[in-house]
């Protein structure tokens, strides 16, 4: 699908041209000469990106500070994740936007469990378990993520961390849907002795 965000000649008079792909609010930039496209929320929690400010092709939110690569969306502050970038075409003094199905997303998303394990952020493995269960995956594949995550890092034998992530398993058939996540997130998130050792809040 294709979007026409604005004009060519609005764009680099303004620097930015903020627009709308479905539901998705989605910012074109100018910087360094060539118009680059990224979903207009930080992915953190929720700050307009257009807001902020591009500096050598380096998007800053202004909330948290968060910092992202303009071109393709990766960020430079893990407790934020990528923003979702998109290509941009130009025709004469046109300017669309190309949005398609995101590739490989839930296999981002057990990354982004894993690594908001890894470095204890809660605020990370809850967006992570919330996408996951939006993206089609099963409360038993976010719980063996959190399992292996707590057999790799245990200390001495089983843990207690392991032992919550267990209860909170056995729990979820007899929770309310709208519960689950919550449950799922309380069980990753009790890890003492593991590196995730008390950082976890939201940055």
């Amino acid at each position: 699908m294709r979007v026409r965000a604005g004009s060519l000649e609005k764009l680099q008079a303004d620097g930015k041209l903020v627009t709308k792909a479905g539901n998705h609010p989605v910012c074109v930039f100018w910087s360094d000469g060539k118009a680059c496209a990224v979903d207009d929320r930080c992915p953190h929690m929720g700050f307009p990106l257009h807001r902020g400010t591009v500096e050598e092709g380096l998007l800053t939110c202004h909330w948290h500070h968060a910092r992202f690569d303009l071109a393709t969306g990766g960020t430079l502050d893990p407790f934020a994740d990528d923003v979702r970038a998109f290509p941009v075409e130009v025709e004469g003094d046109d300017v669309y936007v190309v949005v398609d199905p995101p590739d490989g997303q839930v296999e981002h998303l057990r990354q982004r469990l894993a690594e908001g394990l890894e470095q204890g952020l809660t605020l990370v493995m809850s967006k992570a378990v919330m996408g996951l269960l939006d993206a089609g995956a099963t409360p038993a594949d976010i719980v063996r993520v959190g399992v292996e995550f707590g057999t790799a890092n245990r200390q001495q034998g089983w843990g207690s961390g392991l032992t919550v992530l267990t209860a909170m398993a056995n729990l979820l058939p007899w929770l309310d849907a709208e519960d689950r996540p919550l449950a799922l997130v309380h069980g990753l998130a009790s890890w003492p002795g593991t590196p995730a050792t008390g950082r976890h809040g939201s940055r």
